[in-house]
């Protein structure tokens, strides 16, 4: 079980790794999406590995340094060390995050994705959007990385959104403490859980987590989400040879069960994030898997659609 990470106090820190003020996904309209850094699953398909971990990480981008050296002289703790000619490497292990190797590079090759945020600061940056939000039907997305792993932010955010009438939307794995993740179900506007697999061995190999938990926030969140008139979208990532197949039928009876959902939405698994874990010094395991076909996918959507449910 994960630790409760929710408390009374307020002003509360949190960390982001990419804000994307332009997102017309996850949620209706133009929204604000805040990607915070930490995760308690290991998910093999994961996209967003530098959301992995809770801490800021330093990133080298090789194809924009000019081998100047400027970053090797500047760390104090001597984590950077040239293999080639532009070709850094860093030792995530000694690196503290202090910055100043970025601060004299000259090209931006170095970079640090992760930054602490007040809730004020976030909500200093939604008034900015607030016009854009109201004319659209957008409002802001908290994903990531796994929100409630920074359960005191979000929930201080999400309260504070609440107020001014900010449309809320948080993806989450529902791998979180009851205590916040209940108290999120009582404020946020548009749920989406991403249910990685129904078998409850499979789910620990891939993500490194049983999926017990996971599956009972699912029934809670659709009755209380229902009791609210809230929306609660299931998603599912479709790996081939991993998440279809009789995962698909099985993920169908499940939500076809729950008290309320909005739909299903089954995302094909791609490569687009595999030159991240390049940059995070993660290792990645899935090259040789493909893409799932057009109609693969109109395949599963067929599954979940002879069992009731909406599919996008």
């Amino acid at each position: 079980m994960p630790e409760d990470t929710c408390n009374n106090s307020s002003s509360h820190q949190g960390i982001i790794w990419k804000i994307d003020r332009n997102a017309t996904h996850d949620g209706p309209g133009i929204r604000t999406t805040l990607y915070f850094k930490g995760c308690p699953l290991k998910c093999k398909w994961c996209c967003n590995p530098e959301g992995q971990s809770a801490s800021p990480i330093l990133i080298f981008q090789q194809f924009k340094c000019n081998d100047c050296g400027l970053c090797i002289e500047a760390c104090p703790v001597q984590a950077l060390e040239r293999q080639q000619p532009s070709k850094i490497h860093i030792d995530q292990s000694r690196s503290d995050g202090c910055g100043d190797c970025v601060s004299r590079c000259p090209t931006d090759a170095l970079q640090i994705w992760g930054k602490s945020y007040l809730v004020s600061e976030v909500l200093q940056l939604l008034e900015k959007d607030r016009m854009i939000h109201l004319r659209s039907g957008g409002g802001v997305t908290c994903t990531g990385g796994e929100p409630l792993d920074q359960g005191e932010f979000l929930l201080e955010l999400l309260e504070q959104c609440r107020r001014q009438g900010i449309h809320t939307a948080v993806e989450t794995s529902a791998y979180a403490s009851e205590q916040p993740f209940q108290r999120m179900l009582h404020l946020v506007d548009l749920l989406f859980i991403d249910i990685k697999h129904m078998d409850p061995q499979r789910h620990l190999e891939l993500t490194g987590r049983d999926n017990a938990l996971i599956l009972t926030h699912c029934r809670l969140a659709s009755t209380v989400l229902q009791a609210r008139g809230g929306a609660l979208s299931i998603r599912q990532v479709v790996v081939p040879g991993m998440t279809d197949g009789q995962n698909i039928e099985d993920l169908g009876g499940f939500v076809a069960a729950l008290p309320f959902v909005t739909g299903v939405e089954l995302l094909p698994y791609h490569h687009y994030g595999a030159h991240k874990y390049e940059l995070t010094g993660i290792p990645y395991g899935l090259r040789e898997i493909e893409q799932p076909s057009s109609e693969e996918m109109e395949k599963w959507k067929s599954v979940l659609r002879e069992k009731g449910l909406t599919v996008i």
